[in-house]
């Protein structure tokens, strides 16, 4: 879908998607709350095809921190949370959770991905005997631009610019640019580039 016709879609759509979109804000600037955005949001990805697309950009255009017309989210796939960023270009694939994330541009996340909000929701160091006591502690993880996330990696911290997650990897601690992860815990690759073959 080209640009043009994707906004002017999405700028129609917000006539369905703002009494949602209104609600989520007041409760969560006014009183803190994100009940309504998580119910929001989830209800929103089990819109199919190329309409749910578009609804869902919209809310979200809404919704988050930051957005842009061109969000491509697939169905199934939600934010957990609004204060997220994202990119721009960046498309998700089906049935992914992302997190208190900032996704840079051209990001792309295949399905199944995980983007947590850190490693320590409940908390890090000594462990409450239920985890419930513990304080709630989320981190914005980062995705550098033109990365890609592949299919049912769990992402915990931040990834740089032009990396590739592979599949079914679990990134634990800050991955450098231009670097591969494979494996749980991810270990990072960097390949060097190769020199052209002698011709003549």
């Amino acid at each position: 879908m080209r640009y043009k016709v994707k906004v002017a879609a999405v700028c129609v759509a917000h006539l369905v998607t703002w009494p949602f979109g209104l609600a989520a804000l007041i409760a969560h600037r006014r009183f803190g709350s994100e009940r309504i955005f998580d119910f929001s949001a989830k209800l929103i990805s089990l819109w199919p095809g190329r309409a749910g697309q578009i609804l869902r950009a919209s809310f979200y255009m809404q919704t988050l921190a930051r957005c842009h017309y061109d969000l491509a989210v697939g169905f199934g796939s939600f934010f957990s949370h609004p204060a997220a960023e994202v990119g721009r270009r960046v498309g998700i694939g089906s049935f992914s959770i992302i997190g208190t994330a900032t996704l840079g541009d051209d990001v792309m996340v295949a399905s199944r991905v995980s983007i947590l909000s850190g490693k320590y929701h409940h908390g890090g160091g000594g462990r409450a005997r239920q985890f419930k006591d513990n304080p709630l502690e989320l981190r914005s993880v980062h995705v550098g631009e033109s990365s890609w996330l592949g299919e049912g990696s769990l992402v915990m911290a931040d990834v740089g610019s032009r990396c590739i997650v592979s599949a079914g990897s679990v990134v634990t601690k800050a991955m450098p640019d231009d670097t591969t992860a494979i494996g749980n815990p991810a270990r990072f690759l960097r390949y060097a580039d190769k020199p052209d073959a002698a011709t003549g």
